[in-house]
């Protein structure tokens, strides 16, 4: 009875061994991790150059807007009015030193008084300076935040404030506020910039 309980003994202390060794491995991964991100974030913050290309668009919902999305949308599969799937369209964001250029779907509402009444610019387009442009390594959430201000192409109708999130793995979340429309949510990836010569 003695020589059982000690060898039960025995194996219980070289379990607690072996499951304390791997769990020390594991810690010693999480922060090499960690740090292996930081790095990369801080090289994606010495770039002045960036090209988002979107790939999923996430409406403000209201009721209007759901119940003309489920109608548009129904024979879509796999977009519903809370996720709409626009790769392969040509959406992007490209910042390139001090301008910014865009081209993103809008699925929202217009708010009455602003913008020009009957514009055929449906989506959310820019091609000019960057404004108020302000660039930030995030290392409690782990995250480049790029946030900047800019006006509708052609005719200034409308302004927005953007903030684009990028992480390590180079997926990005891009929040865009107009002033005469809902809010609009993206994300996408990050791409190589096209050189110009």
């Amino acid at each position: 009875m003695n020589r059982s309980i000690l060898h039960y003994r025995l194996n219980l202390f070289l379990l607690v061994g072996i499951l304390s060794l791997l769990w020390t491995c594991k810690s010693a991964d999480k922060a090499e991790n960690r740090a292996n991100d930081l790095l990369a974030l801080e090289q994606l913050s010495e770039q002045e150059e960036y090209r988002i290309d979107v790939k999923v668009a996430f409406p403000f919902n209201t009721l209007a807007t759901t119940q003309v999305l489920n109608a548009l949308l129904i024979q879509n599969a796999g977009n519903n009015p809370n996720r709409i799937d626009v790769a392969g369209n040509g959406n992007f964001i490209e910042i390139r030193k001090d301008s910014v250029k865009g081209y993103l779907p809008f699925f929202g509402e217009r708010r009455i008084n602003g913008g020009s009444y009957g514009a055929n610019e449906a989506g959310i387009q820019f091609d000019g300076k960057l404004e108020n442009y302000t660039k930030q390594v995030n290392e409690k959430k782990g995250k480049l935040v790029l946030e900047f201000s800019t006006e509708q192409i052609k005719n200034g109708s409308d302004s927005y404030d953007v903030i684009i999130e990028i992480y390590p793995n180079e997926n990005t979340m891009v929040t865009v506020t107009p002033t005469y429309k809902t809010f609009m949510r993206y994300s996408g990836m990050l791409t190589a910039v096209d050189i110009v010569e």
